[in-house]
């Protein structure tokens, strides 16, 4: 009788274990849902370091060097894997993570099927490896990063072995022997690759750029809008074909199933149907209150000097933890969340900028950190004047290396975020010695007698508040707990 309830138990887990299968089709990989310990993660750093970090140092110089070259010359000499990440959760981040594959051939980790990686060219570090491990041991969740828009830097033997052309930067076969596609071989190069960084690394989030679909540069040009086919020059998008696509979702959530882990794939506008997984803004953000969970990569240097913007340049400052706090705040009430881009220099060590900026935007999370973290949006995101203008890729950075679309806030800029049974009203700059919020008013969304008590954080002093139909007005102190964006705890009933 035991063994035959043991076989019924075997072959009814087997049917589960059959039903939660993820095809390779749109329809099966739908099942996928966000995470529930994504919905709490509101704030993760990654790096973009590479070769391009030394073109750029060389460049300054007045020497122009190839991609190979660059390569060659580049040591890392002070990267420290245990620093990084201990200037990661200064910064208070939640999730973290290299560029694991950026635009050519380089891998950061050390893989099977390539020569041309950071692990045993160049710097000789396993970056990826090392990074992943000391994430591990601090039990911050993974997010790996592909930005390879040329897929393969050279061409793809069939041993899915790197063959790099004389010049170094040729860009065939991309268009080769399918009617100006990819190829198959080197797609099959593609797949090894992000097939090894699933099985070598388990990350919880994997998120791929332009390479996966394409379509922001159709977007950028006003060919593409919210999933609209327009007009346009010509329909060139350079995308992974659907059906590899499908392929490399299903083995990414079948594995990580497998190991009883939940994950997340983020990905750029609309390369993948919707709801398979969580979306991406470029360096920008978007107008309003959004429905679904969504990202924005934002590049914590300012965009003054194009060259290459994600990656170290003295020339470009960094935004500072003030407006990195703003931002945060104003994606958080808006159903988003932020990583941010922080790149080392050369030698793989941050700036005192970096580390200043980050260690303020720290500082106040310590203090303000439960107005943002495992937070959930309210009915209102927010009130005052200021809002983006110009939503979508690029825009707090531009192709023509222009800030001018950036938004400013200030003391009038009031967002909202929610916990259980506590509302915050994060004001986004010193009101002085009284504030009124209108959306607070018990005329609207809330009801007279719903609000049992109010707090500054940060401030020990008794606030003085009343509510009226019109607001709720807020007596604050003479002193500032904090340098920048102040939080009002409300609990309700």
């Amino acid at each position: 009788m035991k063994n035959t309830m043991m076989l019924i138990m075997l072959m009814l887990l087997a049917v589960s274990a059959s039903a939660e299968k993820y095809e390779e089709d749109w329809s099966s990989l739908r099942r996928h849902s966000v995470p529930e310990w994504l919905d709490g993660m509101k704030f993760g750093i990654y790096c973009h370091w590479g070769p391009q970090t030394i073109q750029l140092v060389e460049k300054q110089k007045g020497n122009e060097i190839s991609r190979p070259e660059a390569f060659e010359m580049w040591r890392g000499e002070k990267f420290d894997a245990a620093a990084w990440v201990d200037l990661f959760e200064k910064a208070g981040a939640q999730f973290a993570g290299p560029v694991a594959w950026h635009g050519s051939g380089i891998l950061n980790w050390d893989s099977d099927f390539s020569d041309w990686t950071m692990a045993k060219r160049g710097p000789k570090i396993d970056m990826v490896g090392e990074l992943v491990s000391e994430l591990r041991k601090r039990n911050m969740k993974v997010l790996m990063s592909f930005h390879n828009n040329r897929s393969i830097w050279g061409q793809v033997s069939p041993e899915n072995k790197l063959v790099l052309d004389p010049a170094g930067e040729k860009e065939e076969p991309l268009y080769a022997a399918n009617e100006g596609r990819r190829d198959e071989q080197l797609l099959e190069g593609w797949f090894a690759r992000m097939k090894e960084a699933i099985d070598k690394y388990a990350p919880d989030m994997v998120w791929v750029d332009t390479s996966y679909g394409g379509t922001v540069g159709a977007e950028l040009q006003n060919r593409s809008i919210q999933g609209r086919h327009l007009p346009g020059k010509d329909n060139a998008i350079r995308t992974i074909p659907e059906p590899w696509q499908q392929k490399h979702l299903a083995y990414y959530f079948n594995q990580a199933a497998a190991d009883g882990r939940e994950v997340e794939f983020i990905y750029k506008s609309f390369d993948i149907p919707p709801g398979i997984g969580m979306r991406d803004i470029e360096n920008g953000s978007l107008i309003g209150l959004q429905y679904d969970p969504w990202m924005a990569d934002i590049n914590m240097a300012h965009h003054l000097e194009w060259g290459t913007p994600w990656f170290y340049n003295p020339n470009n400052p960094m935004k500072s933890a003030n407006h990195l706090v703003d931002l945060l705040v104003d994606l958080a009430s808006k159903n988003g969340r932020m990583l941010l881009s922080v790149p080392p220099m050369a030698d793989g060590s941050f700036s005192a900028d970096q580390v200043k900026q980050l260690t303020d935007l720290g500082n106040w999370l310590k203090l303000n950190g439960e107005a943002v973290y495992d937070t959930v949006p309210w009915s209102y995101f927010g009130e005052g004047p200021t809002e983006e203008t110009s939503p979508g890729h690029h825009q707090h950075g531009t192709w023509d290396g222009k800030d001018e679309n950036i938004p400013h806030w200030g003391a009038e800029d009031i967002r909202f975020t929610q916990k259980n049974k506590i509302l915050y009203a994060i004001v986004l700059g010193w009101p002085g010695e009284k504030l009124k919020i209108r959306t607070l008013g018990h005329a609207g969304k809330i009801y007279p007698g719903e609000f049992q008590s109010l707090e500054l954080l940060g401030c020990e002093e008794t606030l003085e508040w009343t509510q009226s139909p019109e607001a709720l007005t807020v007596r604050f102190p003479k002193e500032k707990p904090c340098d920048f964006a102040y939080v009002l705890k409300i609990e309700r009933k």
